[in-house]
């Protein structure tokens, strides 16, 4: 679920200001892109140029959670409540958001396209609807599970929506994969999600497994060892599905667990968490999936070797910042999509 929290900003200086580190980060060569909103507002890394700009983002009239969002040159901060959001295009102030995403409400998540994001009217909507960043409708929208509700929705990892009812009776708990086509139940508690599976908790018995699924096939394949008890918003699966980064609970501890997705074992990662960590989108992988990106206590930011399990800084300084995200060449390739312009 695209969920954080915003704390009150302080900033001065320039709108958008630009440093150029003199060096690659991590030795990262691709062009890909990590983006962080923040206090002090949203930040772009370029890795392979060691450039990093920092766009001033007024403070939100709400200090609830909120969306974030990156299109193929932008991104959106959008509070779920209903106050106004706003808009960063690359390199160019900051600026209100428009449209169906004018005023708040519900989670947004990405759509099936770069620069497209679904949008759910309140928690008790029966649609979700697709629109552009620039608040823009499309005309196409998709049917939440029958119900009064309250939905609240999360990215699938492939341009869609995992639903889950937040209500109680006999819905309680059940998660649904929303799409055009249609919708269906998902068994057991999603625990990750990613572009080619998702990972489940399933129980019987009071005894507990993860397991693999296919999406497109509905294939499901169960891993030995016992499940974390995961937190907050659904995990993050690795691009090429090796491994889900999935946040847990131990006594009060939060806690950060790979787990392989082809033997089960799950390896606890040494980073120091906290509330701050759950709330929002604080985890997120390149798209080589040789770094897992996190959101540590107090809003710093660090490096996780996908392969050495190691824990690294970028080398910078950097503010502290809620919720990030990655924006792949991929993306960046598709930004003339019609309808995708600034």
């Amino acid at each position: 679920m695209v969920l954080g929290h915003q704390k009150k900003p302080h900033r001065a200086g320039p709108l958008v200001a630009v440093s150029d580190v003199g060096h690659r980060l991590l030795g990262v060569t691709a062009g890909w892109q990590l983006l962080a909103y923040g206090p002090g507002g949203m930040i772009r890394i370029q890795f392979a140029g060691g450039r990093i700009t920092r766009t001033a983002v007024p403070p939100l009239q709400s200090t609830g959670s909120f969306s974030f969002v990156v299109g193929p040159s932008q991104a959106i901060i959008r509070p779920l409540d209903f106050v106004p959001g706003y808009l960063v295009p690359d390199g160019h102030p900051a600026r209100r958001l428009r449209g169906a995403l004018g005023l708040g409400g519900p989670a947004v998540v990405p759509g099936p396209q770069p620069g497209l994001v679904w949008v759910q009217a309140g928690y008790a909507a029966t649609s979700m609807s697709l629109a552009w960043l620039d608040g823009r409708m499309t005309g196409v929208s998709m049917r939440l599970p029958p119900g009064s509700g309250p939905w609240l929705a999360a990215a699938d990892g492939q341009g869609y929506a995992l639903v889950f009812y937040l209500g109680a009776g006999a819905n309680a708990g059940a998660v649904y994969d929303v799409r055009p086509s249609g919708f269906r139940r998902i068994a057991g508690s999603v625990s990750a999600a990613g572009p080619t599976r998702w990972l489940t908790v399933d129980c019987n018995h009071h005894r507990c497994s993860n397991v693999v699924v296919d999406p497109a096939s509905g294939e499901r394949r169960r891993l030995p060892g016992q499940p974390a008890r995961s937190a907050g918003a659904p995990g993050v699966i690795a691009p090429d599905g090796s491994a889900a980064a999935v946040i847990g609970i131990s006594g009060r501890q939060v806690t950060l667990h790979l787990i392989d997705l082809a033997s089960g074992t799950s390896v606890r990662i040494p980073v120091t968490l906290d509330q701050g960590s759950i709330d929002g989108q604080t985890l997120a992988w390149s798209p080589d999936s040789r770094w897992l990106f996190v959101v540590t206590a107090r809003g710093r930011l660090a490096a996780v070797g996908a392969r050495t399990h190691r824990v690294e800084g970028l080398g910078v300084a950097l503010p502290p910042v809620s919720q990030i995200a990655i924006r792949s060449p991929r993306t960046q390739s598709q930004r003339h999509l019609r309808g995708g312009r600034r």
